[in-house]
């Protein structure tokens, strides 16, 4: 598939993508992460749904004569979309959040090349995503290796 191909399935998926899915999206988020500190959890939260509303929010004013074309694997593709699936777990609203998951990050992945995390988003022990040189260093990358986790795909390299 071309970038572009792709570019223009999810802005017809973004388009579809409504304010109450993403109510649906928080209500998981927040069911979800609901044995964080709180403190943590709370500007998380905050942190990336507003993320998930800039992308979403870019895919849809983007035009696709703006997105460099270019052949991306259908293998790897394959692969980000069943690793997505297999956050399902039976919570209310997961549904919406697989279903925005499967619009943002790919894009970000495969178009915009930027981490699936914004910079700045700090995790347990405090340390952040951070870019340095051009590069985005992430301090979790090489301890989330796991059938769950899309740090296998996202840009971002490993601090260590």
């Amino acid at each position: 598939m071309e970038s572009r191909e792709l570019f223009n399935l999810l802005k017809n998926m973004a388009k579809e993508f409504s304010i109450y899915d993403l109510m649906n999206v928080r209500a998981f988020l927040e069911r979800d992460m609901q044995y964080l500190p709180k403190d943590y959890r709370e500007i998380y939260l905050k942190n990336q749904i507003m993320h998930f509303v800039n992308v979403l929010n870019e895919i849809r004013k983007k035009e696709e004569c703006n997105i460099e074309n270019f052949e991306i694997k259908d293998i790897n593709l394959e692969k980000l979309f069943n690793r997505i699936e297999k956050f399902k777990c039976g919570i209310k609203g997961e549904d919406s959040f697989i279903k925005l998951s499967k619009i943002v990050v790919p894009y970000l992945i495969f178009i915009a090349k930027k981490p699936l995390h914004p910079v700045g988003t700090r995790f347990p022990g405090g340390k952040s995503i951070i870019k340095k040189n051009n590069k985005y260093l992430c301090p979790v990358k090489n301890k989330q290796k796991n059938e769950y986790s899309l740090c296998e795909f996202c840009i971002c390299e490993g601090m260590e």
